[in-house]
């Protein structure tokens, strides 16, 4: 207020006095000090660590080829009922099936257990068919005559055939009988048959 009254002492135009309000105005606005602050540093996303390589996972390898005479006969000899009752085995169950030929005709599946192998039959009324074995125990003299004649045909022909194989396939060139071998470095430690029943 009181540089607009000296301003306007001084001279007596309007003009001045405009010019001295407007320096009033813009003379008395409060300044705020302007203090340059250093730019805030925004943080960067970490990055992150690199990743420990994974080792490969070690497929399992599954081979097939055909072989007629071990996947129609793996054991040489055939397995009867009568013979693994004597030789201790348990009937596990009898399941009733109706024969596919014979109208009237109801037959049986009988599944037995012997050390710890199953073996199914296919009770018809002339006569009991192998149909399905598991073996995984190959103490039995069955066994070990299974484990010896797939375990030599496997390093003396399928091993060049397949390369080494964790599980090896056999099938016949009918396609109705196979014998799947599961192999443990070489050595067969389960075998499963199975025959085309009718």
């Amino acid at each position: 207020m009181l540089l607009l009254a000296t301003c306007f002492s001084r001279s007596g135009s309007h003009a001045l006095t405009l010019s001295c309000g407007l320096l009033l105005a813009t003379g008395c606005q409060e300044k705020k000090p302007t203090a340059s602050a250093p730019p805030i540093a925004r943080p960067r996303p970490a990055s992150a660590p690199p990743a420990a390589p994974v080792p490969p996972k070690t497929a399992k390898t599954a081979c097939s080829l055909v072989d007629d005479e071990v996947a129609e006969d793996p054991f040489g000899a055939e397995i009867t009922v009568a013979d693994l009752q004597q030789a201790g085995a348990t009937i596990v169950s009898r399941t009733p099936f109706k024969n596919r030929h014979e109208r009237n005709q109801v037959d049986t599946i009988l599944v037995l257990r012997h050390h710890g192998n199953q073996f199914e039959f296919y009770r018809a009324a002339e006569k009991d068919l192998l149909r399905e074995v598991t073996v995984t125990d190959f103490a039995p003299q069955y066994g070990q005559e299974l484990q010896q004649k797939l375990g030599s045909a496997y390093r003396a022909r399928y091993a060049r055939q397949t390369g080494n194989c964790d599980s090896l396939r056999i099938g016949d060139s009918n396609r109705l009988n196979t014998v799947a071998m599961t192999l443990h470095k070489g050595q067969l430690s389960a075998v499963q048959v199975q025959y085309y029943v009718d």
